[in-house]
């Protein structure tokens, strides 16, 4: 399984979090990483997701189609997590 480092704000963690009930994630890793993160001072947070994480994420926020800018690019940025693990998963065709 693939993991990542998800890059995101401060203030797009804070406003992720508005709408994200990390309480549904309980007893996982998923909510200590977003529980240690919102406790954070940096003003870049880094944290560390594996494939089925950003999946329960996603599954959960859904696509960045809300009012508030801030929400949409974290949701943006996660979205291109997954992509960009995705991709390097996928087989080298050219190798053959």
């Amino acid at each position: 399984m693939q993991r990542g480092v998800l890059a995101i704000t401060k203030q797009e963690l804070s406003e992720l979090l508005n709408i994200l009930n990390i309480e549904i994630f309980n007893g996982t890793q998923l909510y200590e990483k977003f529980k240690s993160a919102s406790h954070s001072n940096e003003n870049e947070i880094k944290i560390l997701l594996s494939e089925d994480e950003i999946e329960r994420v996603i599954d959960e926020v859904g696509p960045p189609i809300y009012e508030n800018t801030i929400v949409n690019s974290a949701i943006e940025k996660i979205n291109g997590l997954m992509v960009t693990l995705r991709k390097n998963n996928l087989p080298d065709l050219d190798s053959n």
